[in-house]
């Protein structure tokens, strides 16, 4: 596994990159340093067992500004680009949701935008179908 923690603005996130051999329970741990619910803990175990590539979670702690974004492995690098900004989406909208940003102002997308660019050199890596 591979991860990135950013700070966006006052919130913590934590970005796991999985590979197929990834720790379910490392994950999470890092769901529960989080602040998630049993309910969500069960909701990301099952899908990290139940899907092995493609697919990814958010999950968003709006009292404790921190979030988790979860890529599992994916089966090309252009696989790996939709789930990362599909869950970069769902980030941006939970942060900029907490903040009281105008969901259909320009606020998200930069959001999305600067945390796609803080992640470049991964997106470089894992994104490219010949690097990987």
């Amino acid at each position: 596994m591979v991860s990135r923690f950013l700070r966006i603005g006052r919130w913590e996130v934590d970005f796991i990159f999985a590979d197929p051999d990834y720790d379910v329970e490392g994950v999470l741990a890092c769901l529960h340093d989080c602040g998630a619910t049993d309910d969500a803990m069960e909701q990301a175990s099952d899908l990290m067992t139940m899907c092995e590539y493609n697919c990814g979670f958010t999950f968003a702690n709006p009292y404790r500004m921190r979030a988790v974004v979860f890529i599992g492995p994916t089966t090309s690098g252009d696989e790996f680009t939709d789930t990362l900004v599909h869950e970069i989406h769902h980030l941006a909208v939970a942060i900029a949701d907490n903040l009281g940003i105008d969901l259909e102002g320009e606020g998200p997308a930069y959001l999305s935008g600067d945390t796609a660019r803080d992640l470049a050199g991964i997106i470089c890596e894992m994104g490219c179908s010949r690097c990987r």
